[in-house]
């Protein structure tokens, strides 16, 4: 998304200015900014001999961290000659002419990446960037990481292939002309902070590790846990020169085909479950691509490897969220070992990877990485980057081995791509967690139920929550969602609540259609955008609420994916082939897809058949405690208030539920709700309670002349009565009439 507009681009930075510019770790952070720059210009030129100050100055955070920059500068800070330079290059003036300034800065930028290149080996470019801002201020952002400058450099409207000094330029240029039009005072710190604040802002994580963290305070590498990492490395021919050769196509950005011709390049005879599994690798297992609109891209990393064609720009990424890599660098750091030996190991920390072909596939990207190398013995031993990358990993690899739940793919699947789930009472224990957070809870009985009704199937993970409105359907479907997906952050590209429409007639809803004005569009819909995410990563659970299902016919809107489902086969998208959409022809329905619907039985829905029936397991939630209910605890109406309430509500309920007409907890929640706002008032609990009952229990009660709703009519007319409740009871009583007179009764007449 290109920002060439500057009234766009001051609307994002006034949004970062009211919300993530005032959060007191980023105020921290633009004051830390101001006191660092501050001590290297104390500094100048006496101090930036001293190898102290220097040290303190390459490698102090307070500008941004260095993330896998983890380049050993200690041999150019030892040498006489490199650090004389840097004390007079950097004391000396910038000119005059902004022309020369550009200049002056590309070329000492330029002659330190070389002099240290020359004595450290590797390029340190994260820290030289972080220097060159606690010098230049003026014309440098805190954004030290060239991938992601250049993203953002693309994104306001800059080329790509620009030097990082222009860049920087560029972006500071672009910000201060969007800013002069708001009378908002921006301290020349934060104005060096804004920049990264608004990558962020348009380059949004989802990641729920890093979600929410100030990224420049961090220090070290953040490992995801092992139930959340990718299941190992898919083989890709050629490992990584091959990737590095397509990395210059994909700098300007390609279409899905043409994505996939490059590919096709590499492997002729490929075919087509082979090329999407080739463009999971490069998007999603190494993260050097990504998708804006139609086209893949590279992002920072793809944009950092293709500059550098250093296999270190994977480090970070590999080595927190594949899983596997952190365990074969761990164990060779200690000792060598055979090809056989390391399988075995990789196949204790998976217990899905039965046969040798995932840990095979680990081994070789290592070896092509130049991470691992053979010795004369035949065993693999960590290279110099191994050994580097060995000093990343502070904390101890996890494995996958104990308390989970491994379900068999179907026959047609390969056998790496084995779901894993968690284990049962870890599963029951975040969802509580989470639940206890909102004052709800569910049986965990009721929730075993659907766990199991939901995967014990190899394939067919489908569930229907049927009862009353309001008794929690929703809630339970999603709470245990986000506790089987582990998403800490409440948000989860994983998982989508998709409200169902009158008038889905057809599959085209969830599945999208071709454009009926251009054979060259596809309509994508959040249910196939989450389909072949699915797809794509088929060791971890994704999950698709359809709320109120039947307010459609589902065995129309389903019908594709009810027969894909029971027999494993493709959904049939469309015919104009792969080369001509970025969706497939054919998409193999993933097994690793959990369907959750909930159900309203009233006369504004639709009956299930037993085609959807026979392929659901069905959970009916008509049984309400009220005395069960959390909200009692958390509300603060007086003792005497609630007792009368729960009084009313537990007479009520044992009232309707014969003829299932009672309420569930959304109801006895708007009513406390309605109770404590009128408490503050001068209206009495009587009154107030008589009200609220009127509004929110009365109209659902309908029925015809038979005994058991003459029963509970009467029942419920005794419970007003005794609890004083008189407009409800007189409404009620009218009810009775109708159903003498009439033979039915309605509250609306």
């Amino acid at each position: 998304m290109k920002i060439e507009n500057d009234a766009v681009l001051n609307t994002h930075l006034q949004a970062i200015l009211a919300g993530p510019a005032m959060l007191p770790g980023n105020l921290e952070w633009a004051s830390n900014v101001e006191a660092f720059i501050a001590k290297a210009e104390a500094g100048k030129p006496e101090q930036l001999t001293e190898r102290t100050f220097l040290r303190h100055l390459w490698n102090a955070q307070a500008l941004s961290k260095t993330g896998n920059g983890h380049v050993t500068i200690e041999p150019a800070l030892e040498d006489p000659d490199f650090v004389q330079w840097f004390a007079t290059q950097f004391s000396a003036p910038l000119p005059d002419d902004p022309v020369l300034v550009q200049r002056t800065l590309m070329s000492l930028y330029n002659e330190m990446s070389e002099r240290m290149h020359a004595l450290c080996k590797r390029t340190p470019r994260l820290k030289i960037n972080r220097i060159m801002c606690a010098f230049f201020p003026n014309h440098y952002t805190t954004i030290a990481d060239v991938g992601r400058l250049t993203e953002l450099h693309r994104e306001l409207g800059g080329d790509a292939k620009d030097h990082p000094v222009q860049m920087h330029q560029h972006i500071r240029a672009r910000i201060d002309s969007a800013l002069e039009s708001t009378d908002t005072p921006v301290s020349w710190s934060l104005r060096l902070c804004l920049p990264w604040l608004l990558y962020k802002k348009l380059n949004t994580t989802t990641d729920p590790v890093e979600e929410g963290k100030i990224e420049p305070t961090e220090l070290g590498l953040s490992p995801l846990p092992a139930t959340l990492r990718r299941k190992g490395l898919t083989p890709f021919g050629g490992g990584l020169p091959s990737v590095l050769g397509i990395l210059a196509e994909l700098n300007e950005g390609v279409t899905s085909s043409e994505l996939s011709d490059i590919l096709r390049v590499l492997s002729p005879d490929a075919g087509d479950r082979a090329i999407l599994s080739a463009k999971n690798v490069i998007v999603r297992e190494l993260d050097i691509c990504k998708r804006e609109g139609d086209l893949y891209i590279l992002n920072a990393r793809g944009l950092n490897l293709l500059e550098t064609q250093e296999p270190d720009e994977l480090a970070d990424h590999l080595l927190t969220r594949i899983l596997g890599i952190d365990h074969v660098i761990d164990h060779l750091s200690r000792e060598p070992s055979s090809k056989p030996e390391l399988i075995a190991l990789l196949q204790t920390v998976h217990p899905g990877w039965t046969s040798p072909a995932v840990p095979y596939s680990i081994l070789n990207w290592l070896a092509s990485m130049e991470v691992v190398q053979q010795d004369s013995d035949k065993h693999l031993l960590l290279s110099e980057r191994g050994r580097r990358w060995a000093e990343m990993i502070t904390w101890k690899p996890e494995k996958l081995s104990e308390g989970l739940v491994i379900l068999a793919e179907p026959s047609q699947a390969n056998e790496h791509e084995n779901l894993v789930l968690p284990a049962w009472p870890a599963l029951l224990s975040r969802l509580q967690a989470r639940t206890a957070q909102q004052q709800m809870a569910f049986d965990p009985q009721l929730v075993a139920q659907l766990h199991a009704g939901l995967w014990s199937h190899p394939l067919r993970h489908f569930a229907v929550l049927t009862g009353i409105s309001g008794s929690g359907k929703t809630q339970l479907a999603l709470h245990y969602a986000h506790a089987l997906c582990a998403s800490a952050s409440g948000q989860s590209l994983n998982i989508k609540v998709i409200p169902v429409q009158p008038g889905w007639y057809d599959a085209g809803a969830l599945l999208g259609y071709v454009n009926p004005l251009s054979d060259s569009a596809y309509r994508s819909t959040p249910f196939l955008d989450v389909l072949m995410r699915a797809c794509e990563d088929p060791q971890t659970p994704y999950v698709v609420i359809l709320d109120e299902m039947n307010l459609s016919h589902p065995e129309q809107y389903l019908a594709p994916i009810l027969s894909a489902m029971e027999t494993g086969g493709d959904l049939d998208l469309h015919q104009l082939g792969d080369d001509t959409l970025h969706i497939p022809e054919l998409l193999r329905y993933p097994a690793n897809l959990a369907i959750i619907g909930t159900v309203n039985m009233d006369e504004t829905t639709h009956g299930l058949s037993d085609k959807v029936l026979d392929r659901a397991y069905t959970l009916e939630f008509w049984k309400i405690d009220v005395d069960a209910f959390p909200g009692w605890s958390a509300s603060t109406l007086p003792p005497e208030h609630l007792a009368k309430l729960k009084q009313v509500t537990v007479s009520l309920v044992k009232a309707l539920e014969p003829v299932r007409l009672h309420f569930g907890w959304r109801t006895i929640n708007d009513v406390i709700n309605y109770l404590t706002f009128q408490h503050q008032g001068a209206m009495s609990l009587e009154t107030a309670l008589d009200d609220v009952i009127y509004a929110k229990v009365l109209p659902k009660i309908r029925g015809e002349g038979i005994a058991p709703f003459q029963k509970a009519l009467a029942a419920v007319l005794d419970c007003l009565t005794s609890h004083g409740l008189a407009r409800c009871a007189e409404k009620v009583s009218s009810m009775q009439d109708d159903l003498q007179v009439t033979g039915s009764a309605r509250f609306w007449r």
